[in-house]
């Protein structure tokens, strides 16, 4: 324990915070500053140890007590406090004397009701004989069940997913109360072995996990109880996971039926040719006929998307666009000036000017 460092603030908490509210800040920084997360960062190693060391005092009801002691976080109730309180109380108490009977009389029952928290307080952790120690026990025992933690992923589909369904596996890291010191961070004495005194584990989780036909982007799917387990025998925390789609800029779609624009060259439009066009599931060949149209549409038959419950798949319909290379050499500058001359062609002849 140093207490010259001030825990709250590296888990970015205030100092009346309960344990749900320590666990949940120390969970967040924990995934955040992971080594594995963050492999070979120096900077985030340190600080995943520091937050480490500050969860271990402040989720240990000896320890924080002990803390809080030296911090002076300890109001006239004898129950943990912010800084301000604390000061506050320290002003009132220490005040310079000449005060009447019925302020003295205030102030002694203030004081003696503090020091009455005070030995509360520290009795819960230093029980004096075996009575006290099993009151204290039964205490704890008590405790209400509460409910894990959410948890929250994303999860990236292709478009072909999202319109049929699919089934995927996802991996989860969870965490839960240490089986072997049972979540008391200590054993005889000593730091857990397994837990490394945290009080808690971390282990991933394979999941297959079935996508429902027709999943819109950032949609959101809740697997009951499937998040952190819970605390004192509660049930377990909620799995989300959002729907990602992963968009091609190349396609547009209109129910089963996929659309786009694929570039051709001159020659291969005058001449026809056969290409390589992009399709759902990788590129199809497709024979360009001779003089064909900038504009021109053509029809792939069933290489569209699948229908889930039919089987039945829509078309694929193509663009042709015609597109002029750049950086004419000289050599080619020639060869159109050669075909322009064999070849008078006015493609605006039959538009109709008004005068």
């Amino acid at each position: 324990m140093n207490k010259d460092k001030d825990y709250y603030k590296i888990l970015g908490i205030a100092a009346d915070s309960d344990k749900k509210e320590i666990k949940k800040a120390y969970r967040q920084l924990a995934r955040k500053l992971h080594p594995d997360i963050n492999p070979g960062n120096k900077f985030c190693e340190e600080k995943f140890k520091e937050v480490g060391e500050a969860y271990s005092i402040l989720i240990d009801d000896k320890k924080r007590l002990q803390y809080d002691i030296l911090r002076g976080f300890i109001n006239n109730t004898g129950s943990r406090a912010t800084k301000q309180t604390q000061k506050a109380y320290s002003t009132q108490t220490t005040s310079v004397p000449q005060k009447t009977k019925k302020e003295n009389k205030k102030f002694n029952a203030n004081f003696e009701f503090f020091f009455k928290g005070f030995k509360t307080e520290f009795s819960k952790i230093f029980p004096q004989n075996s009575t006290e120690k099993k009151s204290y026990g039964e205490k704890q025992k008590k405790a209400p069940p509460q409910k894990g933690e959410d948890i929250i992923t994303e999860i990236s589909i292709t478009i072909t997913e999202a319109q049929n369904g699919t089934i995927r596996k996802v991996n989860i890291l969870r965490t839960e109360t240490c089986v072997k010191c049972k979540g008391k961070r200590t054993i005889n004495g000593s730091s857990c072995n397994n837990c490394s005194g945290k009080g808690e584990t971390s282990s991933y989780k394979q999941l297959s996990v079935k996508i429902p036909a027709k999943v819109k982007e950032g949609s959101k799917i809740r697997l009951i109880r499937e998040g952190n387990k819970g605390i004192n025998s509660g049930e377990n925390g909620d799995l989300y996971l959002l729907i990602h789609i992963i968009q091609n800029s190349c396609f547009t779609f209109d129910g089963l039926h996929v659309f786009c624009e694929i570039p051709v060259t001159p020659t291969e439009a005058a001449l026809g040719a056969e290409i390589q066009v992009p399709a759902i599931n990788g590129f199809i060949n497709m024979k360009i006929p001779a003089e064909t149209r900038s504009g021109q549409k053509f029809k792939l038959s069933g290489e569209g998307l699948p229908d889930a419950h039919s089987g039945k798949r829509g078309d694929q319909v193509i663009t042709v666009r015609i597109e002029l290379p750049s950086n004419l050499t000289e050599k080619e500058k020639e060869l159109y000036k050669e075909l322009a001359k064999m070849r008078k062609f006015n493609p605006r002849e039959h538009l109709i000017f008004e005068k």
